[in-house]
């Protein structure tokens, strides 16, 4: 009991502690970032497409390794940190697999994969 505690704190810290929190998704090739300490949720677009900045994002953890981010009580993004995200076209392993409500109708039915700054990314070359 008292491991699984210990597990469960540090996932929490961990989370916590992620000023930033990048995720990847494909088809469309789209790159969203949220900064707990700004509380926005900035979208990236490969074509070239201006960036969308979303203000007044929270964060809320809604139960063990599983987060949201809302704006005004809509869920924009579910994050569950399980160390299997994948962005659905390379082999790289992300700490968070991620569903994005507004890109569900897209390739990969809005799934991708996350990042923070104390989370990373694991390179499919380092997979070997």
């Amino acid at each position: 009991m008292k491991i699984l505690f210990a597990v469960v704190s540090l996932v929490f810290a961990s989370a916590a502690q992620a000023d930033i929190i990048k995720c990847s998704f494909t088809e469309p090739f789209i790159n969203t970032s949220y900064s707990m300490t700004q509380s926005t949720l900035t979208y990236t677009y490969a074509d070239g497409t201006a960036p969308k900045v979303v203000k007044n994002v929270s964060f809320q953890i809604v139960g063990a390794n599983t987060f949201e981010l809302q704006k005004s009580g809509k869920v924009l993004q579910t994050l569950n940190l399980n160390f299997k995200g994948s962005d659905g076209m390379s082999d790289n392993t992300y700490p968070y697999d991620v569903k994005s409500t507004d890109m569900v109708n897209m390739a990969n039915g809005g799934y991708g994969g996350c990042s923070s700054n104390f989370l990373h990314t694991v390179m499919a070359q380092d997979n070997n």
